[in-house]
This record gives C-alpha cells, sequence and structure tokens, in this order.
C-alpha cells in the first residue's frame, strides 16, 4: 500500500516532513482540522483532471460553496479538508497501484465490476465507499482476482 507519505507528496498537501517520521496522523487530524488550502483541492482536481462542479460533489458541498472561498490560499472547512484527505490519499494510491497518474485518472473514472459497477470516484464520497475502494486497490495490488 502507499504510505501517507507518498500520499501527501504526489497531492502537493504540504506534508513531506512525514518522512522524517515526526508527523503522525494526529498532526494529519490537527490539519484536517486546521483546514487544507483551496489550492490542494485544485490541484488535486487538476490531476484528475475533473471540473470544479465535480470537485465540490467530492468535497460534499455545492459549487457555490466552494466558489466562495475568497482565494486558492484560503483554509476549507474541516469537513471538506478531511473529504479532500481521503480523495488525495485514494488517488495517490492508485497511481502507486496502477502505476501512474494517467491509468489512476481512467481506473477513478471508469465503472468498476468489483464496485457493482459504480465508479470509484463516485463511491468514496463516505467512509464505507472509500475503505470498499482501497480494499480494492489492495486486491489489486496483490493480484487478486477482483
Amino acid at each position: 500500500m502507499v504510505s501517507i507519505s507518498s500520499t501527501y507528496d504526489i497531492m502537493k498537501l504540504k506534508l513531506s516532513s512525514m518522512a522524517s517520521h515526526s508527523y503522525t496522523l494526529l498532526d494529519v487530524h490537527r490539519d484536517i482540522q486546521k483546514g487544507y488550502r483551496l489550492s490542494c483541492a485544485m490541484a488535486v482536481a487538476e490531476r484528475l483532471g475533473i471540473t470544479d462542479i465535480q470537485l465540490a460533489e467530492l468535497l460534499g458541498v455545492s459549487i457555490r460553496t466552494l466558489q466562495r472561498v475568497p482565494d486558492a490560499k484560503s483554509p476549507l472547512n474541516a469537513q471538506m479538508s478531511d473529504r479532500l484527505y481521503r480523495l488525495a490519499r485514494i488517488v495517490a494510491m492508485a497511481e502507486y497501484v496502477l502505476e501512474g497518474a494517467d491509468s489512476a485518472r481512467t481506473w477513478m473514472l471508469e465503472h468498476q465490476r468489483a464496485l457493482g459497477g459504480a465508479k470509484p470516484l463516485d463511491v468514496i464520497s463516505s467512509e464505507a465507499g472509500y475503505r470498499a475502494v482501497e480494499d480494492l486497490l489492495g486486491r489489486i495490488e496483490y493480484g487478486v482476482y477482483s
């Protein structure tokens, strides 16, 4: 599985210090509570090739709410930051398991039989769906028929 360090490094969520092992999940929790910057969310959206409307849906807000964030340096609220963390982590994991950003992007946007025909990007809006996608990527990584 991909490490949390890789997740943030790939998604540019300012957490490269995790490689030093001084950064814990409790630190991630604190960062989520403080709020990630909108620019981090935009970087993830760009990496996935999704629209602002799709990003707003993934963050659990309306497009108007997302547009009201004053600028790219403004922090998102804790709920939006938590969803961004999950999104960035699953994208990074997909990039690692599927060996590249292009294949991960394609996989995230395609219907997957192992997810009941749903797209991974549509499923990760809930914790249970996130875990189902994470589990599927783990099975793919280890060559388990899915």
